[in-house]
């Protein structure tokens, strides 16, 4: 019974980490904009927004890396207090799986936000998010070995694993401001919070209940049209959740091959803080986003991954649709 308990808290520790520490994050969050907060839902100016990132991160030294995938979609909605102000609607969903127990978590969350313009330039905006969204988190018993399974005997513990399938409710929360300082400049800051509601898990048979930590998020993002041709983006994106903590910096560079051309050639470079140095590079074709991330470890992992830390593809487009007015037919009565 010892042993038992002794496993129950090891696992409950092990997978206590993965949520806290693995909690999913990103090198480009330009391709998940709901997840780094719900304040930047329907914050663009076209007819609805749809995009996709996808992660892998450690495949070159363990056979069953992190894998992330997320994808979501977005629209602002005429409506408000004043014909300034706006709402965003959206959703996003998402599939994190690592380890050799496929450590699986899951989630979908629905976003609404609103946007108060301060003037009707839309010089100064306002945004407040509000995401609600279920989380679901599950582990492939079958792949569990321990000193009794590979004797070929039973191991009462595994019991403790399978069923594991909690799904957890998640309320998240956003706060931003956009301002544009002149005609070709403008910075964008927010702040978020998710897991407001620290919902609990906890494993077969096991009384101990694994609570999931709130993870605060901040961003600063500061973009100058230095001419024609060329901008710059300087951001700072941080992250915390439980005593785990993500820093990085960036500076990404647009290029405009052609003055008139709508094609955008994109590339930056950045560092996470005690990581990895961040190499980004993409385009913008005809309205289509694509964007790819490398990032190479620098840290003490460096010897295990040989400086392979993870790499990023994301996709995204602005579609807009124009109605056509409905043009009532007026019949003219001839002057006599």
């Amino acid at each position: 019974m010892k042993q038992k308990s002794t496993f129950v808290i090891v696992i409950g520790l092990l997978v206590s980490s993965l949520v806290y520490s693995q909690d999913i994050h990103f090198t480009n969050y330009s391709y998940s904009p709901l997840y780094i907060s719900p304040a930047k839902t329907g914050d663009f100016a076209g007819t609805y927004r749809a995009g996709a990132n996808v992660r892998d991160q450690f495949s070159s030294f363990i056979e069953k890396p992190y894998q992330t995938a997320m994808a979501f979609a977005d629209m602002p909605i005429d409506f408000g207090l004043k014909p300034h102000h706006w709402i965003g609607a959206g959703i996003n969903v998402y599939a994190d799986r690592s380890g050799d127990l496929n450590f699986q978590h899951t989630g979908a969350h629905l976003s609404l936000a609103y946007h108060y313009a301060i003037d009707p330039k839309y010089k100064t905006v306002i945004s407040l998010g509000l995401q609600f969204g279920m989380t679901q988190r599950s582990i492939d018993d079958k792949n569990y070995n321990s000193g009794l399974t590979l004797a070929g005997l039973d191991d009462d513990d595994l019991l403790l694993l399978q069923g594991f399938n909690p799904s957890i409710s998640d309320f998240n929360v956003g706060l931003g401001l956009k301002k544009w300082t002149s005609k070709t400049a403008y910075f964008n800051i927010g702040a978020s919070m998710y897991h407001l509601m620290q919902s609990e898990f906890q494993f077969s048979g096991s009384s101990t209940l694994n609570p999931v930590d709130r993870r605060i998020n901040g961003y600063a993002e500061y973009h100058i049209q230095s001419s024609k041709k060329l901008a710059f983006k300087p951001l700072i994106v941080y992250s915390r959740m439980y005593q785990f903590q993500n820093l990085f910096g960036q500076l990404n560079l647009e290029y405009k091959p052609n003055k008139k051309s709508t094609t955008i050639l994109r590339g930056g470079l950045g560092y996470r803080t005690g990581d990895a140095i961040q190499f980004l590079a993409g385009m913008m074709y005809k309205g289509w986003d694509i964007g790819i991330a490398y990032d190479f470890t620098v840290s003490s992992a460096a010897q295990f991954n040989n400086n392979f830390g993870g790499i990023e593809l994301g996709l995204k487009k602005i579609f807009i649709t124009n109605k056509k007015p409905k043009i009532i037919p007026v019949l003219l009565c001839p002057t006599l």
